[in-house]
């Protein structure tokens, strides 16, 4: 039987260094190209390359694998890859936020994924004074930031917004509380939250402004808002409008009914929201359309606002001129006729619109 040679103390060392000696090389060789692969793949990471200026969405729930695969289809990324190993190593997979981009000028994977991260810059949306309900719906579904048609199944549910101006009962819709202005919005918007910002924007600019006035007033909250949609979308001149507020004020004194076309138009409207009243002037048949928009069979303003009126209308409305005209009319140019009677309104109606 062999016997296991003893190693003295001193050859035991001399062992065991040329034993770590050994591993040392052994991880060297490994740890080496390992090395070298990471500093291939970061310098990847921060190398510069040029986009041409594309625009890309990205939809809300995408996974950073499908990101990275639409940014490479656009022309963003010419190798995927590198992106993929960036965001999965940084933790950032989650982080990447959806909206539509404008990718523009030099990038690297580390900008572009800090780009991605932010989001895309807030969008500057107009909505006009006079605008609809439809017509917002429309406006920033173009711009992206909701689904066609959600502002407006959200605005027909105004129990779902808790707003001290809105009225407690008979409010169909938010219509006449989207207060008109220039909005910044974030990609991440959704109807629910545009509207809410429209309604703060309301209540600063419309209701803590004109609380007394609105309080001293003998008409509600509501029916101001009412007349100055209807006389938003009759009127286009200031100092026409202030007139045309004291036409009404006087007619409704009267009991008088109404006749504005412009509840006419907005009755066909909420039966079909294509309805173009510009391709054809109203007919005898339009004028008997079954709703409680319609001024010209009953009595009183309308159901409720026929459009979102912008400040100068509100202001004709609580400061109206007072006039002995009880009749208007808006020729095919814009202008508005007055008159004092109904033989003087039927003569300009032949006048202007015959």
């Amino acid at each position: 039987m062999a016997k296991i040679p003893i190693l003295t103390e001193e050859e035991l060392q001399v062992f065991l260094k040329r034993e770590k000696l050994g591993l040392s090389l052994i991880l060297l060789a490994c740890v080496l190209p390992l090395l070298f692969w990471m500093g291939l793949i970061t310098r990847k990471f921060y190398e510069v390359f040029e986009v041409p200026g594309v625009k890309v969405v990205v939809e809300k729930q995408r996974g950073f694998l499908e990101i990275s695969n639409i940014l490479k289809e656009k022309g963003v990324l010419a190798n995927s890859g590198i992106f993929k190993i960036y965001v999965f190593f940084t933790g950032r997979a989650s982080s990447l936020r959806s909206g539509t981009y404008d990718f523009s000028g030099k990038y690297s994977v580390v900008s572009l994924v800090n780009e991605l991260t932010r989001g895309p810059e807030d969008i500057s949306v107009v909505i006009p004074e006079g605008f609809t309900v439809f017509e917002i719906d429309k406006r920033l579904s173009e711009f992206n930031l909701i689904k066609p048609g959600s502002l407006i199944e959200l605005a027909q549910k105004p129990e779902g917004f808790e707003f001290d101006f809105l009225p407690q009962d008979n409010i169909s819709s938010l219509e006449g509380f989207l207060f008109p202005d220039t909005y910044k919005f974030s990609q991440n918007t959704n109807a629910r939250l545009a509207i809410n910002k429209m309604l703060e924007n309301f209540r600063e600019k419309v209701y803590q402004k004109l609380d007394q006035e609105i309080t001293s007033s003998p008409k509600s909250l509501a029916d101001l808002i009412t007349l100055a949609s209807v006389v938003e979308k009759e009127v286009p001149e200031k100092e026409d409008r202030k007139i045309v507020s004291g036409i009404i004020w006087q007619r409704l004194e009267k009991n008088m009914l109404l006749q504005v076309d412009a509840t006419i138009v907005y009755a066909w409207k909420l039966l079909n929201p294509d309805w173009k009243p510009e391709d054809h002037a109203l007919t005898a048949a339009d004028l008997k359309i079954k709703s409680l928009y319609n001024t010209y069979l009953y009595r009183g303003l309308p159901q409720g606002p026929i459009s979102n009126p912008g400040w100068e209308a509100i202001d004709a409305v609580l400061n109206p001129t007072e006039t002995d005209y009880l009749f208007y009319l808006s020729t095919r140019e814009g202008k508005t006729i007055f008159s004092r009677t109904a033989e003087e309104h039927a003569a300009a109606v032949r006048k202007y619109l015959r």
